[in-house]
């Protein structure tokens, strides 16, 4: 079957090419609204798919954003993923999602991967093991922004919420109900906002004149976390509150 042309558009549905060329590129305020239902319809009846490897060619762009994601597996994650996929659905992008699993080869792959297919940019959630990939993409004045944890390099564009302070009022708020056996659960401090998250809830207590509890902070992975709890609670003195790290913690 003959692959259908903008050429074949263009004769059938009695414009020129550049008219149809315009119609594609959405610069509908180039013809009226009859010649655009005739191109739109038209297409529909030829069945006609654009070649959008010539045309990001002649672009230098291919309307392609990379979201490459620590772990898919985290609410933040998919909340924050899927508010970029509909930003992109509504300005003409196609968004790419790989789940990089907290390995750092999966994420050098999956960056230079990306990059070889001509992304017009990467939105990444670091697993903080590539700064040399990193910074290589930042010195070359690739389109990057780092979501969510913090990495070494400091002029890099990131978004990141401030853990520290929001875990500090968190426990603040339950100091004020009267709690003073607070317990804070997380998982290895691997990466930043764990790291932080335990920072605020340390620096709460300390300003309300709590000492730490060591037993009331439990640092495991998800596998042992169970055992750990359990330990906690069997323990004659019980936390009244127990502040989770993350979502997976539970």
């Amino acid at each position: 079957m003959e692959k259908i042309t903008i050429t074949d558009v263009a004769k059938a549905a009695g414009v020129s090419k550049s008219t149809v060329s315009q119609f594609l590129n959405k610069k509908y305020e180039y013809m009226g609204e009859k010649t655009k239902l005739k191109i739109e319809e038209t297409i529909k009846q030829l069945g006609y798919q654009p070649n959008y490897i010539a045309r990001s060619l002649k672009q230098k762009r291919t309307s392609m954003v990379g979201i490459i994601v620590a772990n898919s597996i985290h609410y933040f994650s998919a909340e924050v993923i899927r508010a970029i996929e509909d930003f992109c659905h509504k300005h003409d992008l196609h968004a790419i999602v790989c789940n990089a699993d907290d390995d750092p080869e999966k994420e050098k792959q999956y960056i230079e991967m990306l990059r070889a297919k001509q992304v017009d940019g990467l939105i990444i959630f670091p697993t903080g093991h590539n700064n040399a990939l990193y910074e290589n993409m930042n010195k070359t004045g690739y389109p990057v922004v780092f979501m969510d944890r913090r990495i070494e390099n400091p002029n890099v564009f990131s978004v990141l919420t401030d853990n520290q302070e929001s875990t500090y009022k968190a426990v603040k708020k339950f100091i004020e109900k009267g709690h003073q056996n607070i317990a804070f659960v997380v998982q290895p401090l691997t990466i930043s906002p764990r790291i932080d998250r335990l920072e605020g809830y340390k620096k709460a207590l300390f300003d309300a004149g709590i000492k730490p509890n060591l037993d009331f902070i439990i640092e495991a992975s998800l596998t042992e976390m169970k055992s750990k709890l359990e330990k906690l609670f069997s323990s004659e003195k019980k936390p009244t509150v127990l502040i989770a790290a993350n979502d997976r913690v539970f």
